[in-house]
This record gives structure tokens, C-alpha cells and sequence, in this order.
């Protein structure tokens, strides 16, 4: 069974509008997935209603809400939960103020460093959706002050760089337990991905905390990782006795490497997070 469980369509800083997203998801032969829109589940709830009346194919609500883990950022991806929950409504109202206020600053950081309507271009660039970092890379390239986006974070954006705002983000715990009281399941995100854990020690940590949290299951099976560095976060993951879960982390089709069929199976020996579900 092909899944992904982490995508990314416009209604966050996706490439593909949410129907054109989920025609990828079943071109690519995926049978169960779940869009995971940053701090949002809008670009789910524009397709969700299609979605019965696709035979062999089945997604769930999701999301992927920004979290601090000693006091850096880490992703956590919310399944299967019940949208309609007043309380993690909530939880989307108040990250979209971070992210709006991020915006702004962000956008006066870079009106200082001489570069003017910024806030303006990101938005345009969101369309809607709440203006985040790769909206601002889109601006910088459009106004020639960059080449392409990976330029725009090494000079500007990214962590340590002139317009980088840090955001005060909730703690792992509080927003592992937005998805529990909403019914759903917490997967850590991308666990390869963060700087903080580049060691086997300091991952470990990491997803023993996550677990101490309440989290469900870490992401396994990532489109575009090594090989051995997947053996070894199910290793990690096998002995935290944590479910496992499969996604692409996709967002553009640039980066062939995350299309949704990219995503490997799952390594033998781990109890997939989606037997919820089949």
C-alpha cells in the first residue's frame, strides 16, 4: 500500500492548489494520504469533500503544527483528528497570529536592510494563506534581489541571517496535546531535518521526549533520505516502541526527489501509524 502522510499544498507554502495536489497524490499511486498544510487544515477541508467518491483512495484530516523543543523549532504532524474540535480551532487561530506576526516583523527587517514592499510581495505570493519564509523567498527572486530561493535564505532568511524572526512557538507537549484532545495522532516530522539532532544521542533524546509527550509515532520512511539514515531512525524508533509513519514532505515539483511515489516502504519490523485507518 503506497501512503503519504506529509505533503504540503497552497493554502501553506505548497506549490499545487489542494485539487491539483491530491490529482499528484493518485497519479503517483498513493491509496491513503493526508495533507499536512503548516498550522492550517484549509487545504484539506477544500478537497475532503471529494474525496469519498474516489474508490481505493482515502484521506485523512491533517496538519503540521510548529513546536519548540529546547528552545529550537520541530514539526509535528497531526492525523486523523476531528476538525471540528473547538480546541484545536483554537490551536490554528493562535499560530496563525504568529505567523502574521512573524510576517511583519520579518518584512520590517527587510525595509531596513533596504529592500521595500516586502509584506506586501509575500502575500501576494500566499494567496490567501498565511505569508511564511518560502512566500518571502518567491518576493525576493521576483524583484531580482536573488537568484532563486535558496539564495534568499543564505542571505536573508534563514536561521542566524539579517531578517531572520525568531517565533516564540508552543511547547512540544502542549501542541502534541492539541492533536490527542482532537482525536488524533502526533508524528514527529522530518526527524533528519533538524540541526539539533544530527547525533544519534541527541535524536534519540528527541524522540524519547516526544514519546514523554505523548506522541504517537515518528516519521520513518522520508522521500529523498538515505538509506542508512532511515535504518537508523527506525532503530531509534523501534526501541522508543513508537509506531512509524511514511510522506514525502512534498511541496514543489522542482524537487523531483519528494514526489509523493518517491516515498520508500516503510522498514520491516515497525507498526505503521496507519493501521488506524485500513
Amino acid at each position: 500500500m503506497r501512503v503519504d502522510l506529509h505533503c504540503h499544498s497552497n493554502a501553506s507554502d505548497g506549490e499545487l492548489a489542494p485539487a491539483d495536489l491530491l490529482a499528484l497524490l493518485r497519479a503517483d499511486g498513493v491509496q491513503l494520504a493526508a495533507i499536512t498544510d503548516h498550522d492550517t487544515f484549509d487545504g484539506w477541508a477544500s478537497v475532503a469533500p471529494e474525496t469519498p467518491l474516489m474508490e481505493g483512495f482515502r484521506l485523512l484530516p491533517g496538519i503540521e503544527f510548529s513546536s519548540c523543543y529546547q528552545n529550537r523549532e520541530c514539526h509535528v504532524v497531526g492525523l486523523g483528528f476531528d476538525p471540528a474540535c473547538p480546541g484545536i480551532q483554537a490551536a490554528v487561530a493562535s499560530q496563525g497570529l504568529r505567523r502574521h506576526e512573524r510576517a511583519r516583523q520579518l518584512a520590517a527587517r527587510l525595509e531596513w536592510l533596504g529592500i521595500p514592499g516586502a509584506l506586501d510581495g509575500a502575500l501576494a505570493h500566499a494567496a490567501g494563506a498565511a505569508p511564511g519564509r518560502p512566500h518571502f523567498a518567491r518576493f525576493l527572486v521576483e524583484s531580482g534581489r536573488v537568484r532563486d530561493p535558496d539564495e534568499a535564505f543564505d542571505r536573508y532568511l534563514g536561521e542566524g541571517k539579517p531578517a531572520a524572526c525568531p517565533v516564540i512557538w508552543p511547547d512540544l507537549q502542549d501542541v502534541a496535546g492539541w492533536i490527542r484532545a482532537a482525536g488524533g495522532l502526533a508524528v514527529l516530522a522530518h526527524p533528519l531535518a533538524y540541526s539539533f539532532a544530527r547525533t544519534r544521542t541527541k535524536l534519540r533524546a528527541l524522540i524519547g521526549t516526544f514519546r514523554e509527550c505523548g506522541g504517537a509515532a515518528v516519521e520513518v520512511a522520508m522521500a529523498g533520505a538515505a538509506p542508512d539514515r532511515v535504518a537508523q531512525v527506525a532503530t531509534l524508533v523501534s526501541e522508543a516502541r513508537l509506531r512509524a509513519s511514511a510522506g514525502s514532505d512534498f511541496h514543489a515539483l522542482a524537487q523531483h526527489w519528494r514526489r509523493p511515489c518517491r516515498v520508500p516502504a516503510l522498514p520491516a519490523g515497525l507498526e505503521p501509524v496507519w493501521s488506524e485507518w485500513v
